[in-house]
């Protein structure tokens, strides 16, 4: 389980009054602050077996970016947990100001109805529901202690799906990127993916692929299809483009449902 990072005030820590699980206004920077204070997300690690994290991150910019967040989570039967403790100080500072971010994972969650408790340092709790089915995650908590929701749904990635890019340095390759979507094309199949946030990637009205993290070249293209094949003639035909262009003025990118980089 990875660790995270939370924006609690450390210091002396003076009675608090409470109301409604809310602490009252003239102590409630002490424990920490009633509105949310943390966005709360989903993602699904792919794998043969696939893993359900709920991920989080302060609101706030933080300015140690190295510190960490003491958080415990726990799944039991339908009922799922997260609690955050404390920030656990970094022995050497890298001072900036950013928000820190981190993930509890659940392992693998067959499809059905779980109760979802957050608590903040055993003072406030916020209670929601999380959905799930073959198609996606659907997030349902009681924002106002201390969370909101980043995504109240994530879709899930179908089996034999790849995605992924063509970049070049230049609008000379553009024709020569055609090419390698169109060899692509004929060892693949047509996919429609709904529109959403899928982790990896993003699907808009125009059910074009945005990649959330984009590579460093100036031009590139996106696809997604679904792969019935295997997976070792989709490197055979990265590697024959990748042997055409060893100095970095095309670059070949493939991902597949199951976690691999190609």
């Amino acid at each position: 389980m990875r660790k995270s990072t939370f924006l609690l005030v450390l210091g002396l820590i003076s009675p608090v009054l409470f109301e409604n699980c809310k602490i009252a206004e003239k102590d409630k920077d002490i424990v920490v602050q009633v509105d949310p204070e943390f966005q709360l997300g989903m993602f699904e690690e792919l794998s043969q077996v696939r893993d359900f994290n709920l991920t989080f991150q302060t609101i706030e910019d933080q300015s140690c970016i190295n510190n960490s967040i003491g958080f415990t989570s726990s799944r039991n039967g339908r009922n799922i947990s997260l609690h955050i403790n404390e920030i656990v100080e970094a022995e050497n500072c890298l001072d900036g100001q950013a928000p820190i971010a981190g993930d509890a994972s659940y392992d693998f969650l067959p499809i059905g109805v779980y109760n979802l408790e957050l608590v903040l340092k055993n003072t406030i709790t916020s209670t929601g529901i999380l959905t799930v089915s073959n198609e996606k995650y659907e997030l349902d908590i009681e924002e106002g202690f201390g969370f909101q929701t980043m995504q109240a749904s994530l879709m899930r990635v179908p089996a034999s799906t790849v995605w992924g890019y063509v970049a070049y340095s230049d609008n000379q390759y553009s024709s020569d990127a055609d090419n390698f979507l169109s060899e692509l094309n004929d060892q693949t199949e047509h996919l429609e993916l709904s529109k959403g946030e899928y982790g990896y990637f993003k699907i808009g009205d125009n059910k074009k692929l945005s990649l959330n993290q984009a590579p460093d070249y100036n031009n590139f293209k996106t696809f997604y299809r679904t792969s019935n094949g295997q997976v070792a003639e989709l490197e055979t035909l990265l590697e024959g483009f990748r042997s055409q262009y060893p100095d970095g003025q095309m670059e070949f990118k493939i991902y597949t449902w199951q976690g691999e980089i190609l």
